[in-house]
């Protein structure tokens, strides 16, 4: 018997409400010298910068400038979780979602827009990073792109 399995289950038959997101769901999650941040929409000022698919409602310089945005919020969970970007060592992977027309093939352009802004902010060195751009049918409140990324931090 394994000890999680000792203990009696001491929850709630059902699960949760959906409003707030579970407690479980932290922005940044640090593991040693990894820091893994959740996926952030392209929120700027309270209000999504564009909602609906790219390549239909949505066009790829908008998606792209999404991109950039949602790269700007992962790095400002990042620097609240440890203080300073200055202790970002190296980006290591960064995954590009966007809400995609079944027709539109240029996820990978619209994840130029997240890449550019780490290599802005964090330098060549710790910017360049891994990626994947994955088209999805939908994103959490209609946004049309969403960015999480992976680092290491220094010691």
């Amino acid at each position: 018997m394994t000890r999680a399995s000792a203990r009696p289950l001491d929850v709630p038959a059902g699960p949760p409400p959906l409003d707030p997101p579970p407690p479980a769901v932290l922005a940044v999650r640090r593991d040693g010298d990894t820091l893994v941040a959740s996926g952030q929409v392209a929120v700027r000022d309270g209000d999504l910068l564009a909602t609906g698919r790219v390549g239909a409602e949505v066009d790829l310089g908008t998606a792209q400038r999404c991109a950039w945005q949602c790269a700007r919020n992962v790095l400002d969970a990042v620097a609240a979780e440890i203080g300073s970007l200055d202790r970002i060592a190296q980006t290591t992977k960064v995954t590009v979602y966007v809400a995609s027309d079944p027709a539109f093939t240029d996820q990978h352009l619209v994840a130029h827009g997240a890449s550019a802004l780490f290599l802005a902010a964090l330098g060549d060195d710790r910017g360049r990073h891994a990626r994947a751009a994955i088209g999805v049918a939908a994103l959490p409140l209609g946004s049309a792109v969403e960015v999480e990324a992976t680092f290491r931090v220094a010691a």
